[in-house]
């Protein structure tokens, strides 16, 4: 009866050892005896309990179920941590990049400013104001560039021609081109400086000074002109400058200019190409003013005025010119 009490209280005893241990525990007579064996059975279960003797397998698995606890919370604690590295680490080079803007700023303002281009292409003109005030005229395929804020010096690079009227200010207004620049502080001028094309600068008022590639220096004052070619021919002259910035108005004003000079001005104001055909046409002087006339108007207003005819040539779309 005790190896069936011992299995009944382990759970592990059969339908027949089940009911006859039930039995035993339902007759008076047995009370002593139940008591003394499942006192017994205490004692040995604690014993086993405490000397690792008759239970380690269930400790064994009690012992799996801890480390298994362990290792998820281990798991779920790398992970967490994990991300909070990562999301440090975000962190950390957002502040590494916004510590070195702010650090560099001072020392690299030049290069970190933002450049702002304006372009006009052939058959266009436009005109708009810089950050400082100074006003702009840009004359047909030209571009010029600028920051969007000014710093020590007001500068801008030019490719084309342009009118400038600059506010006074305590800081230098350069124009930079390829052949040269020019430099002044309050003034209004024009500059020509297209690709293949002698470098012009035009004074209206005030004072500029201008300076070619090789350290040429010329000062210019009102109404005079400065000419610098490709060989770096430096030269100054007299001029009527309504006539050379009268373009800003919608006028093209010539005075007995070369009518290659004519011709180039018409293909940027129209975006049109022109063939001349003989060195003498090219040499030939033109005088006339061009006024919101169409092409085709341009084209007979010069005919009726110059020794020239004209034809369109449908498959090169090309205008060829002349004498007659």
């Amino acid at each position: 009866m005790e190896k069936q009490f011992t299995k009944y209280l382990n759970g592990t005893a059969n339908p027949e050892e089940f009911s006859a241990v039930l039995e035993e525990l339902c007759a008076a007579e047995s009370g002593n005896k139940v008591s003394l064996e499942l006192l017994k059975f205490w004692k040995e279960t604690l014993s086993a309990a405490i000397e690792n003797k008759e239970n380690n397998q269930l400790l064994d698995k009690i012992h799996h179920r801890i480390a298994l606890e362990e290792s998820r919370k281990s798991v779920l604690r790398y992970r967490l941590y994990s991300n909070l590295l990562k999301v440090a680490a975000v962190l950390i080079i957002g502040l590494i990049i916004s510590t070195s803007y702010f650090y560099f700023k001072p020392q690299k303002q030049a290069e970190i400013a933002t450049i702002e281009t304006v372009k006009t292409p052939y058959g266009a003109r436009t005109s708009f104001k810089l950050p400082d005030g100074s006003e702009v005229w840009l004359n047909s395929g030209s571009a010029i560039s600028f920051p969007h804020q000014y710093g020590a010096e007001r500068s801008v690079e030019l490719t084309g021609e342009a009118y400038f009227h600059v506010v006074k200010d305590g800081k230098p207004f350069i124009v930079k081109t390829s052949y040269g620049q020019v430099e002044v502080k309050g003034t209004s001028f024009d500059v020509r400086a297209y690709e293949n094309e002698n470098f012009v600068t035009t004074l209206v008022e005030g004072s500029v000074k201008v300076s070619d590639r090789t350290n040429q220096i010329a000062i210019l004052e009102a109404g005079q002109q400065s000419i610098i070619t490709s060989e770096n021919k430096f030269t100054t002259q007299v001029v009527n400058t309504d006539l050379i910035t009268s373009w800003r108005e919608g006028k093209l004003i010539f005075v007995k200019e070369p009518f290659a000079n004519v011709a180039r001005e018409l293909e940027r104001w129209y975006n049109v190409k022109i063939e001349l055909n003989g060195d003498r046409l090219k040499r030939l002087g033109y005088t006339g003013t061009i006024e919101m006339e169409s092409f085709s108007e341009v084209l007979e207003l010069i005919n009726t005025t110059t020794p020239i005819r004209s034809t369109f040539d449908k498959n090169s779309r090309i205008f060829k010119i002349s004498g007659r």
